[in-house]
């Protein structure tokens, strides 16, 4: 892996520097087409994985029932139930999110977000209680592994170039922008001891490119038709088509 001049970001940077703040004048959003350059034939969002959280339900020392009403904690039955039902069937605690939209009715559209699943208070107290994530910012160690899978077809033998949130690195002596093998990657952020994945990732001739912004709980991906039927008909991945216009902000209003 070798550092690059920043300079190479700049053709991602111009998308960057759009207006996303929600206090900005006539703010109606933040969309697909402000992560990523509109080059190409498709576009799929990855949702960051979900997992069932036991620490509650294995606590020792349980909240008594005079506890739970002192305290206003909701009884969660729907994610309490479901939780327990996949330990006892032994299925891995990763839950997808179109499980737990029909689980909890809500819409499964490419707008989705975490908080469409928090639109209840009570579900918004009791999710932390019983699931763990998304993760913001960050393939997993499943997500990461089957990217580079996907994406080996489709890096040449120049290499890709990888960009590291300036926020995400925490350290000013690693670069922010890094040249090198795909197959190169994984090492390379053990050995710097890097915490998150690089934000973008694309070849050298532009033909994909990859974003997992710092603050999102989903990576956005575009390429070729090919490529992208790929990502969303992965088995491990959960991924959903969408389009440069596609809303991806957590403001998203919960379909009815």
């Amino acid at each position: 892996m070798h550092p690059c001049p920043d300079d190479e970001f700049e053709w991602i940077r111009t998308r960057q520097e759009q207006p996303r703040a929600r206090n900005t004048p006539n703010w109606k959003g933040n969309f697909v087409f402000q992560l990523m350059p509109i080059r190409y034939e498709a576009y799929a969002k990855i949702l960051h994985s979900i997992e069932a959280s036991y620490h509650n339900i294995d606590d020792p020392r349980p909240l008594t029932e005079r506890e739970i009403a002192i305290l206003k904690i909701p009884p969660c039955k729907t994610l309490r139930s479901f939780v327990e039902s996949l330990r006892e069937d032994g299925k891995d605690a990763r839950i997808r999110w179109k499980t737990l939209a029909d689980l909890l009715d809500v819409k499964f559209e490419p707008e989705i977000c975490h908080e469409w699943f928090l639109a209840s208070k009570e579900e918004s107290i009791c999710w932390p209680r019983f699931l763990r994530g998304p993760d913001d910012g960050n393939l997993n160690a499943k997500e990461f592994p089957e990217m580079l899978s996907i994406l080996r077809t489709y890096c040449g033998s120049e290499g890709c170039l990888f960009r590291f949130s300036e926020r995400g690195i925490g350290t000013p002596d690693k670069p922010l922008t890094v040249l090198g093998a795909l197959d190169e990657l994984a090492p390379f952020l053990t050995e710097k001891s890097y915490q998150f994945t690089p934000e973008y990732w694309w070849p050298t001739d532009r033909s994909w490119c990859l974003c997992s912004e710092f603050d999102s709980e989903f990576t956005v991906v575009g390429g070729s038709r090919d490529l992208i039927s790929s990502v969303v008909n992965n088995a491990t991945l959960e991924a959903l088509e969408v389009t440069p216009q596609t809303r991806i902000d957590n403001a998203v209003p919960v379909p009815r």
